[in-house]
């Protein structure tokens, strides 16, 4: 009876050891360019392929896992998705499709291991609705959520403008009540977030997701208040406006708002002067700016943002031009020139910040008007920075004694209302991106010399940074800065501009 025990030990011991694995590196997964893992990468015995845990896989992807030791499978439960994957297969079962994997899934000691190539699977990042970069020459793996529903938001203590863009024949279903509007868009996937507002109409608006739908919370304080919805095609946007005028009906049902009041409208843009904004991205063709530890050049992230944001000028009525629209050079004095040349009541100067000592440590949303002493050491490190890019211009002295000319003559009548832009968004963006505020500062940036206008650099992040590096590239972070950035500038002309 002994040596049947130990017979039967031997066998379940080599076949438990027909693989074996060994830990031999890791990568660094950047989620959402804001959650960083580090996952270890095993070598399976006689198989060519990396492998990673499935436990690790569900980590990244914050799934859940249920074992099947019977049917000898393992599922994986994500995002409202079931995922089965089956020990000693290559596929995996979705939706009864079978989808083809590189190599086999592997159950070794009760542990499960998935092949590393499973990132690259354009199936399965499908079912998850991610985009997937795995640099194997950097260890690091990107992640992305491919969200489908997004939120732009402009907020006053008196009024609220809400947009919640989807994609097209997707469905949504609309409710109000005891003081929470709730959009519901049955299909759609977000990550979750909650944006906060102080001394705003609406004080907190929360995103998440619940049974495989997508779930808008917008909290409504207990107030007299007007709410208009409209729907348009990928886009349902609210309109709240705080009124000292009563409630006088209910509706029954979901579909419309359930409150109708008289309207009292808060101040918008009159469309008889309509403002003319020059957004003027940062660097550009010979020029690339601050380059990060990951390849990325400051003059894309920055015409990308400035898009973002004429795209949303426009809609509200702005009249928006670009210094760029493409990647070519752009003398500096050549910005503010054409900023002049049209007119403009704003200039914005767009880029990304760098430390002048790259360490990784540097971080956070800045915000500058023209000055001629800068306001710290950081400040100067900035200014030297951006002021670099005169190396590619080809101007002559006496045009550069012209452009100082201009502004010593300009800035002074200027400087009040820049500061007071400055101050305007940079709270509106640090509210959304929850970056590090540095704050206000001054400095002399030979691209905003000469403008007869309100003029303002933003200092969207730091580049060097290589956390905050992989957020500048996100284009759901690239929204929240051009968000912040057009509220910043309705607020500037709310009060009274």
């Amino acid at each position: 009876m002994k040596k049947i025990f130990v017979i039967i030990f031997l066998i379940l011991f080599f076949l438990n050891s027909s693989y074996s694995q060994k830990k031999y590196s890791s990568i660094q997964v950047v989620i959402n360019a804001e959650k960083i893992l580090e996952i270890p990468i095993y070598k399976i015995k006689d198989n060519k392929e990396d492998y990673v845990l499935l436990k690790d896989l569900a980590k990244i992807f914050s799934a859940t896992l249920t074992y099947h030791s019977v049917g000898k499978y393992v599922s994986f439960n994500c995002r409202g998705e079931k995922i089965y994957f089956y020990f000693n297969r290559n596929y995996l079962i979705w939706s009864n499709q079978k989808i083809s994997l590189n190599s086999e899934v592997l159950n070794i000691n009760n542990k499960t291991y998935v092949p590393l190539s499973l990132f690259n699977n354009s199936a399965f990042n499908k079912i998850l609705n991610v985009d997937v970069e795995y640099r194997k020459s950097e260890n690091l793996l990107l992640v992305n959520y491919a969200d489908n529903i997004s939120v732009s938001y402009y907020i006053t203590p008196n009024f609220a403008n809400i947009e919640f863009k989807y994609p097209e024949g997707l469905q949504y279903e609309y409710n109000y009540e005891n003081n929470f509007i709730v959009l519901t868009f049955f299909g759609g996937k977000a990550q979750a977030k909650e944006y906060k507002v102080v001394d705003g109409l609406v004080p907190k608006i929360q995103i998440f997701s619940q049974n495989g739908e997508c779930i808008a919370k917008i909290f409504i304080p207990d107030l007299d208040i007007e709410i208009k919805k409209e729907s348009y095609k990928g886009k349902v946007v609210l309109k709240i406006n705080k009124t000292n005028i009563k409630k006088t009906s209910l509706a029954k049902s979901n579909s419309v708002d359930k409150t109708t009041y008289v309207v009292t409208s808060a101040k918008t843009l009159d469309k008889n002067e309509r403002k003319i904004i020059v957004l003027d991205p940062g660097h550009g063709g010979e020029d690339p700016g601050a380059i990060g530890k990951y390849g990325n050049k400051e003059k894309d992230i920055n015409l990308k943002i400035a898009k973002l944001l004429k795209e949303k000028l426009e809609q509200d009525g702005f009249v928006v031009f670009l210094t760029r629209e493409d990647d070519i050079f752009i003398p500096l004095v050549k910005r503010t020139e054409f900023a002049n040349n049209k007119n403009a009541d704003i200039f914005i100067s767009i880029h990304c910040n760098a430390a002048e000592k790259p360490n990784g440590t540097d971080l956070g949303f800045e915000i500058y008007f023209l000055f001629e002493t800068a306001t710290d050491p950081d400040a100067v490190a900035t200014e030297k920075l951006e002021n670099e890019v005169i190396r590619f211009e080809k101007q002559t002295e006496e045009l550069t004694k012209l452009q100082k000319i201009l502004w010593s003559m300009i800035v002074n009548e200027f400087i009040n209302e820049s500061s007071k832009l400055c101050s305007l968004i940079g709270n509106e963006v640090v509210a959304r991106t929850q970056q590090i505020y540095r704050g206000v500062k001054q400095a002399g940036f030979y691209v905003l010399r000469g403008a007869q206008m309100p003029a303002v650099l933003v200092e969207c992040g730091f580049i060097s940074n290589p956390k905050e590096e992989l957020k500048l590239i996100n284009p759901q972070f690239q929204n929240l800065i051009a968000d912040g950035i057009y509220a910043g500038i309705k607020r500037y002309y709310e009060n009274g501009k």
